[in-house]
């Protein structure tokens, strides 16, 4: 199931409603494996979404303890991340910003994907981070993620929560939350970044936080910076510009290729 195409239909034909960046983002998406600027390997596509729904579980309220069901846009949007590849097989959007309403389960679905780039993503020496503004803030992510790996035998006998992170040892992979410090970011070298409610990362301070996490995944293959957030107003900041540059993209106003916005 090419769940990037079936949304897209689902778009086009009025039974999904979104705005119109997402629309633009989906049609930029659809060009650009039309004209093979990227290409679409459904094996990896296919493997995240079954380790979510294998291996993932819901930590709290009704559905808690219960395997987690991915809605279509879930699907969709992970399809998208790890689905679609450049000419050498690596990930295609290394950063990534998703905005979408409250309660719509952003936190757990970056937990989701922090888990399987942990476990399931073939990075060896992985180092992801879950970072905010403030370290309460980013142990929300942290803690999500925790969650999902206590709760499921597999993943827990392979974890080790030490003192400051969660360290995976078949991978070499560790887990950390992280508040702003550029200090203690500099010398960094991120696989993954979940950078939480980004629109609350004010003016110059959150901007140089963001440009010094960006600039510590340059030596990795295939890293990822996804950025997530309901919708704000920090004017100058790193959501602010995460925004104008998302929109010059899906507008045809943009060079950049590794930049993937999907703003709901």
């Amino acid at each position: 199931m090419n769940w990037i195409l079936s949304y897209y239909q689902k778009i086009c034909d009025g039974s999904v409603l979104v705005g119109r960046w997402v629309r633009l983002c989906y049609e930029m998406i659809v060009k650009g494996l039309q004209e093979k600027s990227f290409f679409y390997d459904q094996k990896k596509a296919d493997r995240v979404i079954d380790f979510a729904e294998k291996y993932c579980r819901h930590h709290e309220g009704a559905l808690g303890g219960k395997v987690i069901k991915l809605e279509e846009w879930q699907k969709a949007f992970l399809s998208i991340l790890f689905g679609i590849v450049d000419e050498e097989g690596n990930r295609q959007f290394r950063e990534v910003l998703l905005v979408i309403g409250r309660k719509n389960g952003k936190t757990l679905l970056a937990a989701i994907i922090g888990a399987y780039c942990a476990y399931w993503d073939g990075e060896y020496g992985g180092r992801i981070y879950m970072a905010a503004p403030k370290l309460q803030q980013a142990g929300l992510c942290y803690d999500a993620f925790y969650q999902i790996v206590k709760t499921d035998p597999k993943l827990n006998e392979r974890a080790k929560k030490r003192r400051t992170d969660i360290y995976i040892e078949k991978s070499n992979t560790s887990i950390a939350p992280l508040a702003f410090s550029e200090k203690r970011a500099d010398g960094l070298n991120i696989s993954l970044g979940i950078l939480d409610e980004v629109a609350a990362w004010h003016g110059e301070a959150g901007k140089r936080f963001y440009e010094v996490l960006k600039s510590s995944a340059g030596a990795r293959r295939q890293p990822i910076l996804l950025s997530i957030s309901t919708a704000g107003y920090e004017n100058e900041g790193a959501y602010d510009e995460l925004v104008k540059r998302g929109t010059r993209v899906l507008l045809g106003d943009s060079k950049e290729t590794r930049l993937l916005p999907l703003i709901y």
